[in-house]
Formats: C-alpha cells, structure tokens, sequence
C-alpha cells in the first residue's frame, strides 16, 4: 500500500485524513508541485522545489519546512513506495480554518506528499508516432504563474481533450494567441527556429521549459521566447508540448489540421532525446 506524508507524519494512503475545514478543500487556497521519477532518478527537483517556495511565496503561505527538508521527505517518500518510474506529487494548502472565511489567518498549513506509480516509457511510442491535440480556449484565472490547485479550467479542457481523443488541449486567449496546454507548455519550430510563449502571469514557468531551454542554448539551436496566434501554431513545421512526464512530446495533428508532414519532426525527437539524456 502507497505510504504518504502529512504534516510530520506517514500513514497508509487508505488512512490519509485531513479536516473539512482545509482551505484548500474549501477555496482551492493552496498550491502543488509535480516531481517526475524516471528510473529511480528524480527530473529538475531542483527545480521544482524552487518553482513551489515561489509559488508559496505569492499567495503569502509559510512553511516551518526548507527546500532541503523537503528533498529528503520527497526522497523518503520515494524509497518507502520503491518508486521506480512515476511522480511525486507535494500539496500545501493554508491550513485548517473555521468557521469559513473568504478572508485568511496566520494558521499551520497541510503538508501532504505522496507518489504515484506511472509508466513513462509509454510516451516513447507516443512520441515516434506523434500525437494529436485540440484547441480550446483559455479560461483560466490570469494568475496562471501561480502553480495552484485551483484547476477547473484545466479540467475543462483536459476533458475536452479527452472527448476529442487527444493527448493535450492547447490554449489561445481572447486575442487568438496560444499561452500553453492544459498542463504543459507549448512549443512551435519555424524555419529551425524553436518559439514559446515568454514567461508572463498567462502562464506557467514550466520546468522541463526551463530545461529545454538551457539545451536548446548548450546545442545551439536559434530560440526564441514570443508569443505566437492559432494560425502560426497551425502552419509551423514543427509543434510539441514539454511538461513533467511528457519530457518533449511531438504534436502531428491539431483537431483536423495536420501539421507538416504529419509526422514528428527530426528537432522535436533529437531535442527529446537530449532531455532524456541529461536526465
């Protein structure tokens, strides 16, 4: 049985308990972080964990835990489950507060990590054959730099992705330009020149982006951080998602529209293969 940390404590996740009266049950006042294990090592921890004390940062929650506490429970977490190939998943929420408030206190926030086994190595084939995704549009909060755990706009579209039978749905704003994915960020090769949206409050400063980024510099590929419309995403040569456990993962079919030749392209799959690489 899955084993997982809260507040101090590990319990069988059966036996995982938190109050009611947790904002983030109530209000969705809290944020999340998602680790990837793959093959027993962790992907940007680093990374991640910083991405998480910044989001706690702005939403004004203080924890009595550091980055490298929260390492070695993340770590312990991992090694208690013998997880090989999955997530670490770590949510804070403000904590315990009653009687209901829109309005906060200085109260204990929930600490709650766990993992969940996942098969990543089926997102190889995935990637070979290329996979198809939908346009939705994004109705998200304008904080989207905030890793919250208010995420019904992404549920949306996840689901509409789901109904459509495709592996992400790509978001455009109110101007027809695309921010990023329902949980990844969104990538466009031009004339071998890689474009992504700038980081901005639209959207989040993805991980794996982060990491794609510095290969992209290290095997001087031309870059550049833009924002793009529906109609270049549409005519680029290339497209592909990075995300947490997609790494980089080639996109062939947008809806009906193909995209280039309809199948992935030579610098989606060798920047795939350098990401997974310098795992």
């Amino acid at each position: 049985m899955t084993t997982c940390y809260i507040n101090g404590k590990y319990y069988p996740i059966a036996e995982a308990k938190i109050s009611i009266t947790d904002r983030g049950f109530q209000f969705s006042d809290g944020i999340y972080e998602v680790i990837t294990v793959y093959n027993k090592k962790f992907v940007d921890l680093d990374l991640h964990l910083y991405r998480l004390l910044e989001s706690l940062k702005k939403i004004n929650i203080k924890i009595n835990l550091n980055r490298s506490q929260l390492e070695r429970i993340s770590k312990k977490i991992q090694k208690i489950n013998n997880l090989k190939m999955g997530i670490i998943y770590i949510q804070i929420t403000r904590g315990n507060q009653h009687p209901r408030d829109h309005k906060y206190k200085q109260i204990k926030p929930n600490i709650i990590i766990y993992s969940i086994k996942k098969d990543l190595n089926k997102f190889d084939q995935t990637a070979l054959k290329g996979a198809k995704a939908t346009l939705y549009p994004d109705i998200r909060w304008l904080r989207s730099d905030i890793k919250s755990i208010s995420l019904l706009g992404n549920v949306f579209a996840a689901n509409h992705a789901k109904n459509k039978k495709a592996h992400e749905a790509i978001l455009y704003n109110e101007k027809k330009y695309i921010t990023e994915g329902n949980s990844s960020s969104v990538w466009i090769i031009k004339n071998n020149v890689c474009k992504t949206h700038p980081l901005t409050y639209r959207i989040l400063k993805g991980c794996t982006r982060a990491k794609l980024i510095s290969l992209l510099i290290e095997n001087k590929y031309k870059f550049k951080e833009t924002i793009f419309s529906t109609k270049e995403l549409l005519n680029a040569d290339e497209v592909f998602i990075t995300s947490a456990t997609n790494f980089v993962m080639p996109i062939t079919k947008i809806d009906e529209h193909t995209i280039g030749n309809g199948k992935p392209g030579s610098i989606s799959l060798s920047l795939r293969k350098s990401f997974i690489k310098a795992i």
